[in-house]
C-alpha cells in the first residue's frame, strides 16, 4: 500500500495539527533543568552571572566572539564566591544580541590554562528565579543510571 499524493497531503496536515497542539513549552522547561544539573556535575565551574560589560572583540564568517565582564552572584561548583569579578568569552551567532547589562546568567566552563572556558553553547541560559527551582530539584535527585558525572 503506497501513499498517493491525497493521502501525503492529508498525512502532513495531520502532523501540522498535532504539532501545533503540543505544547512545546513544557518539554523545553523539563529538558532544560535537567541539561543543566548535568553541566553543572559534568564541568570544572557553574556560576550564576550578572552581565556588566560586554564587546564584540571579533567577528568571523556568521560567528561573534564577545568579552563579557561580569560579577559572580551565585557558585555552584568551582570556588568562585559571590562579588567576584570574571572576564569570559563568549561566541555567538552574529544575529544573536549581545548580553544585556545587568542581566543574569547560568553559565558553565571548563579550566584551560586555569581560564574559564565554555565549552560550547549549551552552557550558557538566562537565569530565572523559576529556573533556579527546578535546577535545585534536579540537583537534588539522585543521579540515574548511566550519569557517571564527577561530583
Amino acid at each position: 500500500m503506497g501513499f498517493s499524493p491525497k493521502r501525503m497531503i492529508l498525512l502532513c496536515l495531520g502532523i501540522g495539527l498535532f504539532m501545533a497542539c503540543v505544547p512545546s513549552d513544557g518539554l523545553e522547561s523539563d529538558f532544560l533543568p535537567a541539561l543543566i544539573a548535568g553541566n553543572i556535575r559534568g564541568t570544572d565551574v557553574t556560576v550564576i552571572l550578572e552581565v556588566r560589560e560586554s564587546e564584540r572583540v571579533s567577528t568571523l564568517g556568521g560567528y561573534a566572539r564577545w568579552r563579557i565582564s561580569a560579577e559572580v552572584v551565585r557558585s555552584f561548583k568551582g570556588g568562585y564566591v559571590p562579588g567576584e569579578a570574571l572576564e569570559y568569552f563568549r561566541t555567538t551567532e552574529t544575529e544573536f544580541p549581545p548580553p544585556e547589562k545587568g542581566s543574569r546568567h547560568i553559565v558553565s566552563f571548563v579550566l584551560e590554562e586555569e581560564r574559564p572556558v565554555i565549552p560550547d553553547e549549551g552552557y550558557h541560559f538566562p537565569w530565572s528565579a523559576e529556573l533556579g527551582e527546578q535546577v535545585a530539584a534536579e540537583l537534588a535527585r539522585p543521579a540515574q543510571p548511566g550519569e557517571n558525572y564527577p561530583d
